[in-house]
């Protein structure tokens, strides 16, 4: 995708895949250009949407066979961390969507879901979640909400959390009990899929950051056919896909933030160097230190992707305690690395970083950032890996 002029706008040396490529044209022509206003007004990134669906990044991780693109993990989170670069909440849009399009391609066997399958890959579908209730406090292993069956369909109401840009989806996805009678954590995940459900507002999404996500709590009402319910239980879909595309996608996001941080501070140190030639300048000596940091981030989300794609899918991700923890440790190491890099970032750019009009602002940033360690929570993973730890031999 080429600028106004017609330019292309040069990747950076990490973005090295041809779909990554593509989403960093999308995130500076189309999705950082709106990405103040969609801050602002606290709105859905229609336009960085609209283009993910032109350009094919919303269809990429569908297999070869139904249409789409095949890409892997390490090319989507690229892909991801690009759209951050630009915009946040593109970003989120684009990550939670491929989590569901990971559900479907290794969970979805039906002709129905094969078929929605194949319309995602066109870039038709956009894909989000319904996985919290109210009630629950964010535990997504219990549901209090249950399929009815009514010959053939299933009916489902249930009272969500936080379904992020509901109003825009075209299919949801929600976890919840097997049929009425069902105990609470006896789950299966229902694909609701286009014209199948509605959503009706129950809260709103005015928050510091992430503000584009439209994260409001929605009443979802489904009358779908039974061969849209996924035929492997919640637990299994979440052992054997849920925990790696989450940690591949989600963790993209906030290093994506950082990077657009850490290329913020860097413009702002050779500026000041341009001023004073021949010196270099106070602030280029915090900048060294911030990318210690942000080599960290980036080494960690690459090593476990790798350690990811090595196991591949199915029960061997499902058995593999050691890593389970790993991944669960990515999100707290790159939420917490990444609101770093952020934060250094501003201590380089100084008061220029704290303006919200200036051309070196990390304010928006600064925002977005902090929102990785409460969704989900960070001390709900410090509590699963201190239980998990005493059952793993070796880590």
């Amino acid at each position: 995708m080429a600028t106004s002029n017609g330019t292309m706008v040069d990747a950076p040396r990490w973005c090295k895949t041809d779909l990554g490529k593509r989403a960093w044209q999308v995130g500076a022509t189309v999705a950082g250009a709106h990405a103040g206003e969609v801050d602002r007004e606290g709105r859905f990134p229609a336009e960085a949407t609209e283009a993910m669906r032109t350009s094919g990044l919303l269809g990429s991780m569908v297999p070869v066979a139904l249409g789409g693109e095949g890409a892997g993990l390490a090319a989507i989170s690229e892909s991801i961390r690009a759209m951050a670069s630009h915009c946040a909440s593109s970003a989120l849009v684009l990550a939670m969507h491929q989590i569901e399009v990971a559900y479907l391609i290794h969970h979805g066997e039906t002709d129905a879901l094969q078929d929605l399958l194949g319309r995602v890959a066109t870039g038709s579908v956009l894909m989000a979640n319904a996985n919290s209730e109210v009630g629950l406090g964010g535990d997504v292993g219990r549901s209090l909400c249950g399929l009815e069956h009514r010959d053939g369909m299933v009916h489902l109401e249930k009272d969500v959390l936080a379904l992020s840009y509901a109003a825009y989806a075209d299919a949801i996805t929600v976890n919840c009990r097997r049929d009425v009678e069902a105990a609470e954590t006896d789950q299966v995940m229902l694909i609701c899929g286009p014209g199948s459900f509605s959503v009706e507002p129950t809260g709103v999404w005015d928050t510091m950051g992430l503000r584009g996500t439209c994260s409001s709590g929605y009443r979802l009402v489904v009358d779908e056919r039974e061969d849209m319910v996924l035929t492997d239980t919640w637990s299994t879909v979440v052992n054997r896909t849920g925990l790696a595309a989450t940690a591949a996608t989600l963790n993209s996001v906030w290093l994506g933030i950082a990077e657009a941080a850490a290329a913020t501070a860097h413009a702002s140190v050779r500026a000041e160097a341009r001023r004073s030639i021949g010196t270099t300048p106070p602030s280029a000596l915090r900048l060294a230190e911030m990318l210690v940091v942000l080599g960290q981030a980036r080494a960690v989300l690459a090593d476990t992707i790798a350690h990811i794609e090595a196991v591949g899918t199915g029960a061997a991700m499902e058995d593999d305690l050691s890593l389970v923890l790993e991944m669960r440790d990515l999100k707290l190491s790159m939420t917490t690395l990444s609101a770093d890099v952020v934060l250094r970032a501003l201590t380089v750019c100084g008061l220029s970083g704290y303006k919200r009009d200036s051309k070196f602002s990390v304010e928006r940033n600064v925002r977005d950032v902090l929102g990785g360690q409460l969704m989900a929570n960070n001390n709900r993973f410090y509590v699963d890996n201190a239980q998990l730890l005493t059952m793993v031999k070796r880590f």
